[in-house]
């Protein structure tokens, strides 16, 4: 009996432990791959116990300033796993967090065990924060708990703990719209 699975599963283990691996994927092929990119602002977030409080579940609601792709929508419910409710928490590695009044971009789909929700793409890599820095409006994007897999390259997975500057906010939005409509990538 051959070990190499073995340690294959062993090397690849300390990242899986710690991180969410999620495809490698330009904004473009995100825009493409996503049936709903919308941008707007987080007007609540709340946590639930799912049936039998065996799960925590977090529940953020987007009110969409504009429909980037899909069709247009006045808000959006996104749900994701884990929270706090009381003193007990629940953590996801590479689940995005939303706050109240964020800005942001979402890349999502719809959420397969419940209606009129939807679910980020993948995980925190399909939101992005559109924030001020230095007196500019830039898009970031914070991947912590994330690691990034490139199939069929070296070095398959690529652990990311990190926020990521993908631009100005017009250049950014820009470079969306032009995916949305099946531009350059």
């Amino acid at each position: 009996m051959s070990h190499r699975p073995l340690v294959a599963l062993s090397l690849l283990a300390p990242v899986s432990v710690f991180a969410t691996v999620v495809i490698a994927m330009s904004m473009e092929e995100m825009t493409e791959r996503s049936p709903l990119v919308v941008r707007g602002t987080v007007h609540r977030v709340d946590t639930q116990w799912a049936e039998g409080r065996s799960k925590i579940w977090t529940y953020s609601e987007i009110v969409v300033q504009e429909t980037l792709k899909g069709a247009a929508r006045t808000s959006v419910l996104v749900k994701q796993p884990g929270g706090v409710i009381g003193n007990i928490g629940e953590h996801v590695s590479g689940a995005a967090t939303f706050t109240p009044g964020e800005d942001v971009v979402l890349f999502l789909e719809p959420a397969v065990d419940e209606p009129n929700c939807f679910v980020p793409f993948a995980m925190s890599a399909a939101k992005v924060s559109l924030v001020s820095k230095g007196g500019k409006r830039v898009a970031l994007r914070d991947l912590s708990g994330v690691s990034l897999a490139s199939p069929g390259k070296q070095g398959v997975v690529r652990p990311v703990d990190e926020r990521e500057t993908l631009g100005f906010e017009d250049a950014f939005l820009a470079r969306i719209r032009a995916a949305a409509k099946g531009g350059a990538r």
